[in-house]
């Protein structure tokens, strides 16, 4: 019995990491494959030096930029830079392609190395703490909390 070819579309047929700009102007990226693990404050809320927090799943963080640039876009707009103190891995294998519009630089002067800004249109910036992935769950949110303003009592927004 053959099968419908319709019915066996793989991950080439639906376009997955391939450059798609959409018509809203929203990054070029397919739907996150997982969601980040991320947590940003309440839009005007008193920033205490960072705008939330990203607790990545492996060491090579570039493997999750598109998804966290996906979750990004209704908050920042199109991303247009990342800049972070890259790991030697991170940088040997970068996700992030020339297509994407994406400038993925070093860090600033005086950028903390925990520290990663993502910037949209007029560069307007949003601050993320980047913890650990080998981090403890339990601590791992504790620092996710403590960094956004929220405590374990508080609903996650």
């Amino acid at each position: 019995m053959t099968q419908d070819p319709s019915q066996r579309r793989g991950a080439a047929d639906r376009g997955l990491g391939q450059f798609r700009a959409t018509a809203d102007g929203g990054q070029p990226f397919d739907t996150p494959t997982r969601t980040p693990r991320l947590l940003l404050r309440d839009r005007g809320d008193e920033s205490t030096g960072v705008d939330g927090a990203w607790w990545p799943r492996t060491g090579n963080l570039t493997t999750e930029l598109h998804n966290l640039v996906t979750a990004l876009t209704p908050r920042l707009g199109t991303t247009t830079r990342i800049t972070f103190d890259w790991n030697s891995l991170s940088r040997s294998q970068r996700r992030i392609d020339p297509p994407d519009g994406i400038e993925v630089t070093g860090p600033l002067p005086d950028q903390p190395a925990d520290l990663m800004y993502v910037y949209g249109p007029h560069d307007q910036r949003l601050r993320l703490l980047v913890i650990d992935p080998s981090t403890d769950p339990s601590h791992a949110e504790a620092r996710i909390r403590k960094a956004v303003g929220t405590t374990t009592d508080q609903p996650q927004s």
